[in-house]
């Protein structure tokens, strides 16, 4: 039995792209998940877009730099994929940090040993949640569909990136402050209008210290408003980052062509 160079070199640079993504999606780059599951994902992805690929392959490159190039040029696309993922999370924990902020938690951070850094309490909540409906709607389909798009727009071993960056950035950023700000809004409607109420009342009755009875209200009425919000963060998941993800993945492969 005789191995083929051509289907070993196409093995090497799908998994070169799939493993990036997989290290850096915030589903599976976690410290949570060991490394023989992210391998194994890994590896079974990539068998089975072998089949599919390979044919769009270009020959093995007959020197070394060209190799090392063609493979680091996979890794750095697998890489733009997962951040783009993360990305779109972390506008849920945006929200959940804007929301502590005004309740009066902003003081408060909890260690997160997922991502190994401190969080807010409901960004925390907010992030496990919208990862949870994500998987549930089938988010890890969404992420595989737009994975097995990066081809047809980028082929195995042909990024350059040299699009315009800037541009695809500000886009980006953009759309995750809008669903930062989507999924913040009840919470934060109501939090304002507690504060406002309590101007209003330190202006009628001097005597009542506002920041001893203020403090509770905004806490009781926040988590209240926060509860009751939560289908708002079914429904950014579902109309705000699964189509987000797609468009997000079109921009980036357009720029890396």
């Amino acid at each position: 039995m005789t191995l083929d160079p051509h289907e070993i070199w196409s093995f090497l640079l799908i998994l070169a792209r799939v493993s990036a993504m997989v290290a850096t999606a915030p589903l599976f780059g976690t410290t949570g998940v060991p490394m023989p599951v992210k391998a194994g994902f890994s590896a079974l992805v990539t068998f089975t877009l072998l089949p599919l690929l390979r044919s769009n392959i270009g020959p093995v490159p007959d020197d070394l730099f060209t190799l090392v190039a063609q493979i680091a040029s996979e890794v750095a696309v697998g890489l733009t994929l997962g951040f783009l993922v993360a990305l779109l999370f972390a506008a849920v924990q945006v929200a959940g940090t804007y929301v502590d902020t005004q309740i009066g938690f902003g003081m408060i951070n909890v260690l997160n040993p997922v991502a190994r850094q401190q969080t807010s309490a409901t960004g925390q909540l907010m992030l496990q949640l919208s990862m949870t409906l994500f998987l549930m709607a089938g988010g890890m389909l969404y992420l595989v569909g737009a994975l097995v798009a990066s081809y047809s727009v980028v082929p195995a071993g042909g990024a350059h990136f040299a699009g315009s960056w800037d541009t695809v950035a500000g886009s980006l950023a953009g759309q995750m402050m809008l669903i930062a700000l989507r999924i913040a809004a009840p919470a934060a409607a109501v939090l304002l209008t507690v504060d406002v109420a309590f101007a209003l009342v330190a202006r009628t009755v001097p005597q009542m210290n506002v920041l001893i009875v203020g403090l509770p209200a905004k806490i009781i009425l926040g988590l209240a408003t926060v509860s009751l919000s939560l289908p708002v963060l079914a429904l950014a998941v579902h109309e705000d980052i699964l189509p987000a993800l797609n468009d997000a993945v079109r921009m980036v492969m357009s720029a890396a062509r």
